[in-house]
This record gives structure tokens, C-alpha cells and sequence, in this order.
């Protein structure tokens, strides 16, 4: 497993209500990106981030738990959190440690109770959103009902990039409004696609979508307001590149279309995570000092070692599994390194990728990654590991 820097690396957290299709989405990413062999189902328990039994039998998630993709030269560290309410400290949890989170959205019901409260708790932390309306193969699946649930609820700013190719069981693609090409799936659930230009009945409205599109970029810039001023619109480039920097400031929210049952549009998702979201190295990360002053960490790899424990879980066969982000510096198996919140010190054995319950050995995890390791002795959920002459720690989760 290739060992990725920061800059490379994006942390999203999948959140939303329960039954927004979180968990078949990642089932559909990780088969398209080559990371599993067979395609997973929630409903035949063979879901790689559902793997507890009782989250198999009741076919709903009731614990965070990672996986990650590898596309197009980055790593993608896919969170997946519950959306039943009493599980929401996890999904908060989740939300601590990932740079940007992934609004679930199930476009046949639109935004709901959890819905709300994974929004709220992104945006406390100041998180960038990419909104993903999933399930659009549904009978009354609607787009615009949708969006008009998510604008009400949830912010103004929320605006789709891509438009649905076909409704409700006829739903077969998507069309990318920043480059105006289509991708028609097949209805296998291989997640096989071909790309084409604009179907003609959808002409008109994905031009009217791409002008709504530029004119909400245009909008969270001023420099960018003056050019659509002059010309009347942005150029690709331009649209391109003010998105990035708008979504990635959270005035902007994009939304995608998908269905992760038949495996439609999750190939674009992967596309606009990598293009839109922040990276590690983009996004530094609070602590604090000795004397409870707040420190700003980047992720620099060269910097002291500094890593923050997001969860802590009992595997029956494994021991105790701690889940942490490495903040700065780089951590490696087979050392010592301080708990800071303990004051003691804690010998690594060998660190590990998770992919659901499958752990990958590594040698050395760098900063912005998410990793983990089993048996320590002393360290729980919220510590901060690290070198022991660096000052910083890390504030336990809210």
C-alpha cells in the first residue's frame, strides 16, 4: 500500500438520516475503484463498513467505521456514521477528524430530522458539505423537491453540478454541468458507464442549471462577480477553479446525484471529491498548549509527530483497536511514542489501514491519514500521542 501525503489525502464523513443509502454508496465507491472484489449489499449483509452482526441483521449502521479508496493518484478516507439519532456522538466523532463531510440525501423523502443535525454539527466545526442526493432510482424520487428541502433547511447556497439523466426507475446517468458531458450507465450495477455529449431533451436544462451554477460561484467572489459583470458569464477555468475555492470555504455546497444500489454516478463522486473538497494540507488543525492556549497544526510531515484518537473498539479477536488521525509529523510501526493526555508513555506495534474490519499493515502512516492500532495499553478515545518535548494536545470531542 502506497503511503500518501497530505495533500493527496481527502477525509470525508458520510452523514445524513438513516436509510439516505450511506453505507451502499461507500459498497458502490470502493467496487469502482477497484479496493473490493464483489460489489456489497446492505440487504445481503455483505457490506464492507457494516460488518458487526447485529448492524448486519438490523441492515442499519451503529458505529462509525473507515474504509478508503484509491482514485486518480489520492487517497480518499470514506467515514461511515450512523444516522439514528441515539448514535449521533459518533457521527460527531467522524465529523472531528475528516476535512469535509458528505450529506447523504434520499431523494424520495429530501432532508430529515438527522439530515439536519449532520448538517448543524458540519458546520460548527466549519466543515466543507458536498451534498449527495442519493437512491434518484426510487419511485418519486424528485431533484427539485429535493433541493427545495435542502435550500429550506440547510442553506440557500446548496446547488447542483450535475443533473440526473432520466427519473425514478429510468434513471441511467448523470450530466456534469462544469463540463457538460454525460455518463450513461449500464443497469447491471457494474458501475460501467460511457461518456457522451448532452442528451438532446436535457439541453435546455442543463444550460439553465449551469447558469444558476455560475452565477451562485460568481457570487461567493468578488472578483469573480466582476468578471460574470463584464462578460456575462465564467469561463470553464474560471468556474472551475471558483468552485473549488467556494466549496472548499463552505459559501458553496455542491450537490451530486447517485444511486448506490445500482452503482450510477459514484465514479463522479470519487471525480468531485478529488476536484472540490480540501485536502489536509489545506485545512490546519486546533489544539492547544501547555497553558490551554489554541495551537494551529498543519499537517507537515517533517513537523513533530502529533496524533489525535478519534474511537477506541473491542475486537473479539484482535483486542482493543485504536482509530486515530495523524495531525503532523509521521508515525511508525514499532515505536514509542508519549500519551500526552496520560502523561505516559505507549509502544506502537503495527500500524494499520482500515478497510471496514479488514486491517492492511503499514509501516508508517503521515500526516492528514487516518489510521490505526491494536492492543495499547494505556491510551482511550480523545488522547493525544505524540513526542513528548512537543507542547501541543488535542480538546476532547464535543
Amino acid at each position: 500500500m502506497k503511503v500518501y501525503d497530505a495533500a493527496a489525502i481527502r477525509n470525508a464523513a458520510l452523514v445524513g438520516h438513516t436509510a439516505s443509502g450511506k453505507t451502499q454508496l461507500i459498497s458502490a465507491i470502493l467496487a469502482d475503484a477497484g479496493m473490493i472484489n464483489r460489489f456489497g449489499k446492505v440487504d445481503e449483509g455483505t457490506t464492507v463498513t457494516d460488518f458487526d452482526e447485529e448492524e448486519i441483521a438490523r441492515k442499519h449502521t451503529l458505529s462509525a467505521s473507515l474504509a478508503y479508496a484509491e482514485w486518480n493518484k489520492h487517497k480518499i478516507n470514506l467515514i461511515d456514521t450512523p444516522g439514528i439519532g441515539n448514535f449521533l456522538s459518533d457521527a460527531r466523532a467522524g465529523l472531528q477528524v475528516a476535512d469535509a463531510a458528505l450529506v447523504a440525501v434520499d431523494a424520495v423523502a429530501g432532508v430529515m430530522v438527522q439530515t439536519e443535525k449532520g448538517w448543524a454539527a458540519a458546520a460548527e466545526l466549519g466543515l466543507p458539505r458536498l451534498v449527495v442526493l442519493n437512491r434518484l432510482d426510487r419511485d418519486r424520487a424528485s431533484l427539485d423537491r429535493s433541493l427545495k428541502s435542502l435550500r429550506e433547511a440547510c442553506h440557500r447556497s446548496v446547488v447542483p453540478i450535475q443533473l440526473p439523466i432520466g427519473e425514478e426507475r429510468g434513471f441511467t446517468g448523470v450530466v456534469d454541468l462544469v463540463s457538460r458531458k454525460a455518463y450513461t450507465y449500464q443497469t447491471d450495477a457494474s458501475g460501467r458507464f460511457s461518456e457522451g455529449p448532452v442528451p438532446a431533451g436535457l439541453t435546455a436544462a442543463v444550460e439553465a442549471g449551469r447558469e444558476a451554477l455560475i452565477e451562485m460561484v460568481a457570487e461567493a467572489d468578488e472578483r469573480l462577480m466582476e468578471r460574470f459583470f463584464e462578460a456575462g458569464t465564467l469561463t470553464d477555468e474560471e468556474l472551475l477553479v471558483g468552485l473549488r475555492a467556494a466549496t472548499a470555504a463552505a459559501r458553496v455546497f455542491p450537490l451530486v446525484c447517485t444511486s448506490g444500489l445500482l452503482n450510477i454516478g459514484a465514479a463522479q463522486l470519487l471525480d468531485a471529491i478529488v476536484a472540490y473538497l480540501p485536502s489536509p494540507a489545506e485545512r490546519p488543525f486546533k489544539g492547544l498548549d501547555r497553558n490551554g492556549q489554541e495551537l494551529i497544526r498543519r499537517a507537515d510531515e517533517k513537523a513533530p509527530a502529533a496524533a489525535f484518537v478519534w474511537k477506541t473498539i473491542a475486537d473479539p479477536f484482535a483486542g482493543r483497536i485504536t482509530m486515530f488521525r495523524v495531525v503532523s509529523g509521521t508515525l511508525k510501526s514499532d515505536s514509542t511514542v508519549h500519551n500526552k493526555t496520560k502523561d505516559a508513555p505507549e509502544r506502537l506495534g503495527h500500524l494499520e489501514l482500515l478497510q471496514g474490519k479488514t486491517p492492511t499493515p503499514v509501516a508508517e502512516i503521515k500526516a492528514g491519514d487516518l489510521g490505526a492500532v491494536a492492543k495499547l495499553k494505556d491510551t482511550l478515545t480523545n488522547d493525544t500521542l505524540g513526542d513528548k518535548s512537543d507542547p501541543i494536545v488535542f480538546p476532547p470531542l464535543t
